[in-house]
C-alpha cells in the first residue's frame, strides 16, 4: 500500500513515541511513502513544455487551432476544462474541495457554465444536482 511521503513520515516519527502502540509499529512496516518526480525530472518536464510552447507559437498554432479535435468529454474533462477554469476565474480557489458549499459557490459556477453553453452552442440548462434532483440518471 502507497501512501503520501510527509504522511509516512509523520507515522513514522509517531511511532517512535514511547505512548505509541505496537500496532502502529506493525502497520508502517507493511507501508511503502509514494514516489514523486526529482526536482531533476520536475525541471525537464517544465523545460519540455516551454520548448514545446514556443515551438506552437513559432509555427502559428494558437490553441483555439490545436484543441479543435473530437474528443469525448468524459466528467474529468468536463471538470478539468469546464468547470475548473470558470472556478479559478470566480473564486481564485485551486480546488473544488475548498468551495464552500453554503455560500452556492458551486451552483453560481454552474450557472456561469450552463449559460455560456447555452449562448453559444445550444445545450439544454441542466440544474445541478441536489436533493430534489436525487432520482436524476443518464
Amino acid at each position: 500500500m502507497k501512501i503520501d511521503r510527509n504522511i509516512y513520515n509523520e507515522l513514522k516519527y509517531i511511532s517512535k513515541l514511547e505512548s505509541c502502540q505496537q500496532r502502529l509499529q506493525d502497520y508502517l512496516k507493511e507501508l511503502k511513502p509514494q514516489s514523486y518526480r526529482t526536482p531533476k525530472q520536475n525541471s525537464s518536464l517544465h523545460l519540455a513544455f516551454t520548448l514545446l510552447a514556443n515551438d506552437l507559437n513559432d509555427a502559428g498554432l494558437e490553441m483555439n487551432k490545436v484543441l479543435i479535435i473530437d474528443i469525448p468529454w468524459s466528467p474529468d474533462t468536463v471538470k478539468k476544462h469546464l468547470f475548473k477554469p470558470v472556478m479559478k476565474a470566480k473564486t481564485l480557489k485551486e480546488s473544488t474541495t475548498e468551495l464552500d458549499k453554503t455560500n452556492g459557490e458551486i451552483d453560481e459556477i454552474w450557472d456561469i457554465i450552463m449559460k455560456r453553453l447555452g449562448e453559444k452552442w445550444g445545450v439544454e440548462y441542466i440544474p445541478f444536482p441536489s436533493e430534489e434532483h436525487a432520482n436524476y440518471r443518464k
